[in-house]
């Protein structure tokens, strides 16, 4: 095993240096809050011992979600296909939040899960939420889109029934509600944040409006 330090200049970049510095060919990307479970691990040793090599060049693979201790397996978080196993060559990562790999072909689908964070909580849902909702925000904002105070009011009860009802995170029962309510919090306190940036771009002089 290597051990490879960088500067951190944001999740793409980290992605697409970890490539760059990678001695053999083919990648499989996990987070720090994520493990391969033996049997993705017996999966991929398979798909790698194939006569010829394996048959495609690029995979999406199943990640299992966890809420408090508790498998997710309905709401937004599914299904949660990842591209996270591919031939490095040609692939470099887009995207400065929920970066990805642009493959050049469709990619098949590998079921045998990667684990996400067993222990995932609210606090770290809302410390994550904080972070990345600045983020995606700016870029929204600077991308020409605008909110309002409809879209800034009817953003958590509209999310909130998107996950609970229409993608039946109520099957998974409390879990599925309380992560209903957070996903509500999050589209809202986005919406919030675009209002701030679009407010600061208009001050300056910035212009561009549509839809959020």
């Amino acid at each position: 095993m290597r051990v490879v330090g960088h500067e951190w200049k944001g999740f793409r970049d980290q992605r697409n240096y970890a490539i760059r510095e990678a001695r053999h060919d083919w990648i499989l990307a996990v987070d720090a809050d994520e493990v391969c479970s033996p049997p993705l691990a017996m999966r991929l040793k398979k798909i790698l011992s194939l006569p010829g090599g394996p048959p495609c060049k690029y995979y999406k693979v199943r990640r299992q979600e966890f809420f408090l201790g508790k498998p997710i397996h309905y709401g937004v978080w599914n299904p949660s296909y990842q591209d996270r196993f591919f031939h490095r060559e040609g692939i470099e990562y887009v995207n400065d939040i929920h970066e990805y790999p642009r493959y050049p072909s469709e990619p098949e689908r590998i079921h045998e899960p990667l684990l996400h964070w067993p222990d995932f909580s609210p606090e770290v849902f809302l410390a994550k939420m904080n972070k990345y909702t600045t983020i995606e925000a700016r870029d929204r904002v600077l991308a020409g889109q605008r909110t309002n105070w409809l879209r800034m009011v009817f953003a958590f009860p509209a999310m909130f029934w998107k996950n609970m009802f229409y993608y039946k995170a109520w099957r998974d029962g409390y879990h599925g509600m309380v992560i209903s309510v957070l996903e509500g919090i999050s589209r809202a306190v986005r919406h919030v944040k675009m209002w701030q940036f679009q407010r600061e771009l208009d001050q300056k002089g910035g212009g561009g409006a549509s839809g959020a």
